[in-house]
């Protein structure tokens, strides 16, 4: 990823001292305007859904990596942003990254911000957890390579980003908070899902 695109960044939240025992890693899909201010992940109000349901589920986040898989908010919180079908794109004068598979049907992660799924991978190597919790599309596709998250959450994944641990696609809290409290019970069972794979 290149710095010129001025977009606001934030790391990843690691453990200073890494459990023994829990390894759970939390992934979003980039950034909002809260986490952007703070500088760490997870602190709006889809944070604080998902601190209450991570509570509710008993694990501790202090103790998971918490991050996204684009580390930049993009301008109006557009996800899509780092995608471009290979028309747009080549109209635009932009390369795509074949390499991670198609998100979606048509589009591809931008080259400009290929890296970042790199940075991912080094992270989950690093932290080395056995469960990862995807929240939404975009982390479900970047860690697994499949899309359709309605079909996928809930299910067990293998990782492709790490050989051993596996994923478990869930909603994103703001899905969640725009209009979807009733999924809010399948959100924490989801959670619980993944706790009881990474212990």
């Amino acid at each position: 990823m290149t710095a010129t695109t001025g977009w606001p960044f934030v790391e990843f939240q690691i453990p200073a001292d890494p459990p023994a025992g829990l390894r759970l890693a939390i992934i979003g899909e980039a950034p909002g305007a809260e986490e952007a201010r703070q500088g760490r992940p997870f602190v709006g109000r889809s944070g604080r859904l998902l601190d209450e349901t991570l509570a509710a589920a008993g694990i501790d986040r202090a103790r998971c990596l918490v991050g996204n898989v684009f580390r930049y908010q993009p301008p109006g919180n557009k996800v899509g942003l780092f995608f471009a079908s290979r028309t747009r794109a080549k109209k635009e004068g932009r390369a795509i990254d074949e390499r991670w598979g198609p998100f979606g049907t048509s589009d591809w992660v931008l080259a400009d911000f290929s890296g970042e799924l790199d940075h991912l991978r080094q992270a989950l190597e690093s932290f080395a957890p056995t469960a990862i919790v995807a929240l939404g599309r975009t982390p479900t596709w970047a860690l697994t390579g499949q899309n359709g998250i309605m079909q996928l959450r809930g299910t067990v994944l293998p990782c492709r980003l790490l050989a051993g641990a596996v994923v478990v696609p869930t909603f994103h809290p703001s899905y969640i908070l725009r209009g979807q409290l009733a999924e809010q019970p399948t959100f924490l069972a989801d959670l619980k899902l993944a706790a009881a794979r990474s212990g």
